[in-house]
């Protein structure tokens, strides 16, 4: 009576083009039973899709490679078990097994009893066409990032391209120039994109195989987010064909209002042995990695980085220089800040120009007329003071603010980018050196401009500081510092306040009230009212525990007439502290 037989089949479950399979076959039949033969056949066939978007069946198939090999003919196959055993060679170049969303490529060994008139018996194993392992790539690390200049970008940092399936693929994001945006979620995948070439046109495939993502909130620009994946041992390696290839890239997704950025990374999956993910050096991305660059420009223009954040300092003609990356503003850039040597005494005040910001001081320079409102005590100082290289190096900012003790200026260069940091501080340096210029060709108050020649003789004598653009001298007499201060009603100049400071303090100091001290007290305002009078003269001398002070009516054409002034308070001063020494204020 006919049976069919059972079929045990043996094959390995991986082979490697150019070697040879070795296929193991046992039939067990448990009657004697007719057959016209007993086949084994090998067939690497590939499937594709004729049309991505169409019909998903797989409607393209041809073989790749078709062997067989018949182990037994026409006749009987007699009660018991049979084996036979039969090898096929592969070619060299024979394709790797693949199992894509486009393509397929499958390798079969199957087993055909054929049996006359009865059901055939029929058996099959499929067996992966794999790829030589490769060798170890001398892969360097790598940082790739979106373009920078037309607003937010993204930095990726990787310890190389090639990674291999069971490998930990690890890396870091940064962003920056978000313009004040707040990004609220990170993406990171890796994509597969197959293309197949089909008889019409090529066709395009992507999968997202492995996703990483992280909520943003509280992460700052500049800052690193790291991920990793741990991808799978099965994973198909990259590889390219004529008609058919498989390639890999991480995408980059930052989420943020009103739009996403996304930058993609090409990467390599090969076929090598497992490297340890963590122990694999990547640079660094963020401020991390601006840092160097912020040094490096820094170190080039005289400033120095700080120990942490992106801030250079630094002197530069005379002013101190501060550098840094705003990220807190509605547009994101950089900013400096440019502090005079001396404050100015202008009542100097330079802004962006409103919509209704009408008014102010004509500098008579359209250009920057139009873009800044000027304001001063005396237009004639305050013009002067706005040079022609002062106000050339102000416009070559996005945003500008001046007064009397520094120049604060913002652009909307990138952070990150070295020629462009690198440019800002040029104009950063320029802008120090016209304020430089400036600060020290300043002319005094119109009023004052005769006596300019007294005040800076008495400044040199008394080893003083003259403030020209206010006229106001400090120095030292007899050892002790003093300041003769011109006072201002509007842009005028009208009167002279002269103090004298006492260092160190004197705890609990304040209106003369012993007879000696107002005996002293009175020759102080002896003395100030010989030079014009004493204003507010019902408030007299004022004393605090820091100065001793008068104020005097009217200007003073030089200002060592002061000395009158200062001695009678170098007197009061010794007796408030009890000190006793002969001479005309005992």
């Amino acid at each position: 009576m006919r049976s069919r037989p059972l079929i045990a089949l043996n094959v390995p479950e991986v082979v490697y083009p150019g070697e040879t399979i070795d296929v193991g076959l046992a039939l067990e039949s448990v009657s004697e039973t007719p057959i016209d033969f007993v086949r084994v056949t090998l067939q690497h066939a590939q499937e594709a899709r004729d049309d991505v978007r169409g019909d998903p069946k797989r409607v393209a198939r041809r073989d790749l490679l078709l062997l067989s090999e018949d182990v037994a003919g026409r006749g009987w196959l007699g009660e018991g078990i049979h084996r036979y055993r039969v090898q096929f060679a592969l070619p060299a170049d024979l394709p790797p097994s693949h199992a894509g969303y486009l393509v397929r490529r499958r390798c079969r060994v199957s087993v055909l009893v054929s049996i006359p008139w009865w059901f055939d018996a029929e058996e099959s194993k499929v067996v992966v066409v794999g790829r030589p392992a490769a060798p170890v790539p001398d892969d360097e690390p790598l940082t790739s990032a979106s373009p920078r200049g037309h607003g937010p970008f993204v930095e990726v940092s990787l310890p190389g391209r090639t990674f291999a399936p069971g490998e930990l693929l690890a890396g870091a994001v940064a962003f920056g120039d978000l313009g004040g945006r707040r990004p609220f979620k990170l993406d990171v995948s890796l994509v597969g994109i197959e293309r197949v070439e089909t008889n019409r046109y090529p066709l395009f495939g992507e999968d997202r195989l492995l996703t990483f993502f992280t909520e943003l909130a509280g992460i700052a620009e500049g800052k690193e987010v790291p991920f990793r994946f741990a991808l799978p041992r099965e994973l198909a390696p990259s590889f390219s064909s004529a008609e058919l290839s498989l390639e890999y890239r991480l995408d980059v997704a930052l989420d943020l209002p009103g739009g996403r950025l996304v930058h993609s990374v090409p990467v390599e999956i090969d076929l090598f042995e497992p490297r340890a993910g963590l122990g694999r050096k990547r640079p660094p991305v963020g401020e991390d990695g601006w840092r160097a660059v912020w040094a490096s420009v820094g170190e080039r223009a005289g400033l120095f980085l700080g120990k942490r954040g992106l801030r250079l300092r630094g002197v530069r003609a005379g002013c101190a220089v501060t550098v840094v990356a705003v990220q807190n503003e509605s547009r994101a850039g950089l900013s400096a800040t440019v502090r005079f040597a001396e404050p100015w005494g202008l009542c100097l005040d330079v802004r962006p120009r409103g919509v209704l910001g009408l008014g102010g001081v004509a500098t008579w320079d359209d250009g920057f007329d139009r873009r800044f409102r000027v304001r001063g005590r005396e237009e004639a100082q305050v013009r002067a003071a706005l040079a022609s290289a002062l106000r050339r190096a102000l416009s070559a900012f996005r945003r500008v603010e001046v007064d009397d003790a520094q120049a604060r200026v913002w652009s909307d260069l990138g952070a990150s980018d070295g020629p462009s940091l690198e440019l800002f501080v040029a104009q950063v340096d320029a802008l120090a050196q016209a304020l430089a210029e400036a600060g020290a060709a300043l002319p005094p108050p119109a009023a004052m401009a005769a006596w300019l020649p007294a005040w800076r003789r008495f400044a040199e004598e008394s080893d003083g500081a003259l403030r020209v653009g206010s006229m106001r001298l400090s120095g030292t007499f007899e050892g002790a510092g003093f300041e003769v201060e011109t006072l201002f009603k509007g842009a005028a100049p009208t009167g002279t306040r002269l103090a004298l400071r006492l260092d160190p303090p004197i705890a609990g100091a304040g209106r003369p009230t012993r007879a000696a001290e107002q005996r002293i007290a009175g020759a102080i305002l002896e003395q100030a009212a010989r030079l014009g009078g004493v204003a507010a003269a019902e408030e007299g001398v004022a004393v605090t525990p820091g100065e001793i002070a008068v104020a005097v009516v009217g200007l003073l054409a030089d200002p060592a007439a002061a000395r009158e002034v200062l001695r009678p308070m170098l007197a009061l001063a010794r007796e408030m502290r009890g000190e006793r020494r002969g001479g005309p204020y005992r």
